[in-house]
């Protein structure tokens, strides 16, 4: 009988010259050949910024790799602060914070909101009346309550209070260091929510009064408001805050939308170019099918060249079940939202929690705020935040505090390999130096990277003498380890060409990589 064509021999044939491909396929079988028609994909130009890999903007490709969200973790000391008698802070409630730390004076700095209930005859219930208060720290976990004598609470000002009464109420307080270009109005700028005291005093009024306004201080506790004052009229009861962007040199604001956009918690954004004329409100962020009801703020901060929203997820209605049986009602957690623009948001696509309230019985276990500011301290970032222990309920009983958690540098987000793969980037403009990883192995694990042509021409192909067998492996947990390859002394030979580094990532945490 005649052999089929189907056979053995036809099949190792097959076999083998599919075995051949794929040798040719390591010896750059893909390479595109450019030529005088093909143009060059632009490099980046990274410098020596620290590249985050939460999203795809240095990244070209990634096998066998998933991106991770890593929880800061909460500090042993906490709570730092709390409200009640006898405290730091005699106030019903702390709401939303902003932190900053000026290393020539050693100083930590935290303006909060705090709250009190105020009784009302008529009609019979009561309001919230809301003032900023003001602490400093020389460590960030010991705090001390300055006297300011600036406002008078309870018949005296021998307080820490620095905006704030009992006519009118500033809630809402966001704080931050003002940008260069403006620096002559004040070290630092403050957005606050403003309105009469009281439960809608002057319903004639727009939103009843309320109002959003600038302020400039140059120490931080004394402040001026800027005449041109308000920059909104409207209700914005939220956390509130604004963030530079430096390449279009706008300001940036997030609040929550005017209720000609519809629902009101939900993520707003407008921006000026002077502090006077703002962009109508805006969407850019609205809760989809994996997210509970309600967004409740999201403070921003930049960090290594990408905005960090700290995007807070408020659990209204319905009860949302997490993780198949956590449910949620009324208490607040934070997830992590990022953007290269301040405008178009992301976040991971399975919805991790960032900063998630404590257990039942904690000092954190109704609600969780981020604060406004990160600090960065050594191989660590602080994130301060308010904890409460009631429900999102006004007649709950229960304190508020100040609290701490902290974050590997870097750390928000990982790309991992769990077993074996490898992270391909864009074209980038090496700056020269050194290249330099934040990372993390298992035991058997390493991280070690290949130089590829990145110029159009043969883009792609690799670097004689910069492969992966000539790289020198990382193994273990290091926040900045320096790479190299056998017979290299740093990357200066390639400063100024276009090339793409391929990353094999065997059981390992990628955090960040850097040219330095």
């Amino acid at each position: 009988m005649k052999p089929s064509s189907c056979g053995p021999p036809f099949l190792a044939a097959v076999l083998a010259v599919a075995a051949s491909s794929l040798v040719k396929a390591d010896s750059n079988q893909w390479t595109i050949q450019g030529s005088y028609a093909i143009t060059p994909t632009t490099p980046l130009r990274v410098g020596n910024q620290r590249q985050l890999l939460m999203d795809n903007y240095v990244v070209e490709d990634r096998r066998a790799c998933r991106r991770t969200v890593h929880a800061p973790r909460k500090h042993p000391a906490n709570p730092l602060l709390s409200t009640g008698p006898g405290g730091l802070c005699p106030d019903r409630s702390f709401n939303y914070a902003s932190v900053d730390h000026d290393r020539e004076e050693g100083l930590y700095r935290v303006w909060i909101s705090s709250s009190v209930q105020i009784k009302q005859p008529t009609p019979p219930g009561f309001y919230w009346l809301t003032r900023g208060r003001y602490y400093e720290s020389t460590d960030g976990i010991q705090w001390r309550a300055p006297v300011l004598h600036l406002v008078e609470v309870d018949g005296t000002k021998a307080n820490n209070v620095f905006v704030g009464g009992t006519e009118m109420t500033y809630d809402s307080v966001g704080i931050s260091r003002t940008p260069h270009q403006w620096q002559q109005q004040g070290r630092y700028m403050m957005v606050c929510h403003e309105g009469p005291a009281g439960r809608d005093p002057h319903p004639e009024l727009v939103a009843g009064g309320q109002e959003l306004r600038l302020s400039f201080s140059d120490d931080g506790v004394h402040w001026r408001e800027q005449k041109e004052n308000p920059i909104f009229r409207g209700q914005s009861d939220t956390a509130n805050n604004v963030c530079y962007n430096p390449e279009r040199q706008v300001m940036m604001y997030y609040r929550r939308p005017p209720i000609n956009a519809g629902e009101i918690r939900r993520i707003a954004y407008s921006e000026s170019a002077d502090l006077i004329h703002w962009s109508q409100p805006e969407h850019v962020l609205i809760p989809d099918e994996l997210d509970p009801y309600s967004f409740y703020c999201m403070p921003v901060v930049k960090y290594q060249g990408v905005y960090i929203g700290f995007l807070h997820m408020f659990y209204l209605r319905p009860p949302l079940v997490r993780n198949g049986n956590n449910e949620k009602h009324m208490q607040i957690d934070v997830e992590l939202a990022w953007s290269r623009d301040g405008k178009h948001w992301e976040r991971h696509p399975e919805r991790p929690l960032f900063l998630e309230t404590g257990p039942a019985g904690s000092y954190d276990q109704g609600m969780v705020y981020a604060a406004k500011g990160l600090i960065e301290q050594g191989d660590q970032l602080g994130i301060y935040y308010t904890g409460h222990e009631n429900l999102h309920i006004s007649t709950m009983p229960g304190e508020s505090h100040l609290c701490l958690a902290n974050l590997r540098r870097d750390g928000f987000v990982s790309l991992d390999a769990p077993e074996d793969g490898s992270m391909l980037t864009k074209p980038i403009e090496c700056p020269g130096g050194n290249l330099h990883i934040n990372a993390r192995t298992r035991e058997g694990g390493s991280v070690s990277v290949s130089v590829r042509r990145g110029d159009g021409q043969f883009d792609g192909a690799r670097l004689p003498g910069w492969n992966h067998q000539q790289c020198h492996a990382f193994q273990g947990d290091a926040i900045d380890h320096t790479l190299q390859w056998k017979g290299q002394t740093g990357m200066q030979a390639l400063q100024g060409q276009a090339i793409r580094l391929e990353f094999n990532l065997q059981q390992a945490e990628l955090f960040s990589f850097w040219f330095e």
